[in-house]
């Protein structure tokens, strides 16, 4: 059985559409919280928090992309299979250094969103 992987990561912010990432990975985000009562531990339900790292291509021949601007995006992860992840409301938190490789530069980038919806 031959394994899957994620087949097309797509960025679109102000009907400008962004592919070129080479790995994109979720965030870990909390559910419920635990509560101390008295005499035992309750939980409580939270606003989750998504967030999401992307390791951004730069491109050799056009102006790389600039994402102080990302707001109010829509990150899109097609895993090949039928099934999409998508996070709306998109805003950049993060942008971090830029490594440069044998064949290609690329920089992380952190994400935040308001919704994450699994279809």
């Amino acid at each position: 059985m031959a394994d899957e992987y994620v087949e097309l990561v797509t960025l679109e912010v102000n009907g400008a559409e962004i592919t070129d990432f080479n790995k994109v990975s979720e965030n870990e985000y909390e559910v419920r919280r635990p509560v101390n009562l008295m005499n035992k531990t309750g939980f409580t339900k939270t606003t989750p928090r998504y967030g999401v790292k992307v390791e951004y291509v730069i491109p050799k021949t056009q102006t790389p992309f600039n994402f102080n601007e990302v707001e109010n995006g829509t990150l899109t992860i097609d895993r090949g299979n039928g099934k999409r992840i998508t996070y709306g409301g998109v805003f950049t938190t993060k942008i971090g250094e830029i490594s440069y490789g044998e064949k290609e530069a690329s920089q992380s980038i952190e994400l935040g969103a308001t919704e994450r919806n699994e279809t």
